[in-house]
């Protein structure tokens, strides 16, 4: 099989709304939340492990469109808000 370079990129703001995630959380229980909860958090809602997540978030990895969808439910946004393809 031949390597096929895909004519697009995807893009993720999945980092950016983890960090709001640690700040709600926080400011609601006076209790410090690190990203790495969250991050096992959307890992287990998803049914993927902890590296799968941290890969998506550094854009090292895409996710399938299943893990995709369910992260966007995760935060209750449309998944073009999180993912952008360009």
């Amino acid at each position: 099989m031949a390597n096929v370079k895909l004519a697009y990129k995807v893009e993720n703001n999945l980092d950016e709304y983890i960090t709001k995630e640690v700040g709600k959380r926080m400011a609601k229980t006076g209790i410090k939340v690190l990203q790495v909860d969250i991050m096992n958090e959307i890992a287990d809602y998803c049914g993927v492990g902890f590296e799968n997540i941290k890969r998506i978030k550094r854009n090292v990895s895409q996710p399938s469109l299943g893990v995709a969808l369910k992260i966007a439910d995760y935060f209750d946004e449309k998944v073009e808000n999180i993912f952008k393809i360009s």
